[in-house]
C-alpha cells in the first residue's frame, strides 16, 4: 500500500488506539471514531461536545452512498472535469480488472489517484 499522508495519519490514531471520553469507543472499532479523532489529534479540529454528538450521529459512508446512488441516475451530476476523471478511472479498472488480483488492481489505483 502505498503510503500517503492520510495512511501515515490513520496508522498513527490506530496505533495510539486511545478511547474515546464520551462513548468509550476506540478508533480500530469505528470509522467514526478514527475519523473523529484524526479531525482532532492530527489536524487540531476543537469539536466541543455538541459539535462530536452531531459527528457521530451522521453516517458519512450513507451520505456518500446517496450522493453516487443520484448521480448514477443523472441528477445532480458533477463537474465536467470531476466526470472525466471518474470515467477514466472506471475506464483503467474495465480494462486491468479481468487479469488481475485484487492486490493489483487496488495497488494501481492508488497509483493513479
Amino acid at each position: 500500500m502505498k503510503k500517503t499522508k492520510t495512511y501515515k495519519e490513520v496508522v498513527k490514531i490506530l496505533e495510539m488506539n486511545d478511547q474515546s471520553s464520551m462513548t468509550g469507543v476506540t478508533p480500530r472499532d469505528s470509522d467514526k471514531e478514527l475519523i473523529i479523532q484524526i479531525l482532532q489529534r492530527i489536524h487540531g479540529l476543537g469539536l466541543n461536545a455538541e459539535q462530536l454528538g452531531i459527528m457521530r450521529s451522521v453516517n458519512f459512508e450513507s451520505i456518500t452512498r446517496c450522493r453516487r446512488k443520484l448521480q448514477e441516475n443523472g441528477e445532480y451530476l458533477p463537474s465536467p472535469e470531476v466526470a472525466k476523471k471518474r470515467r477514466l478511472k472506471g475506464y483503467e479498472v474495465e480494462q486491468v480488472a479481468p487479469s488481475e488480483s485484487a492486490a493489483g488492481l487496488q495497488r494501481r489505483i492508488e497509483e493513479n489517484a
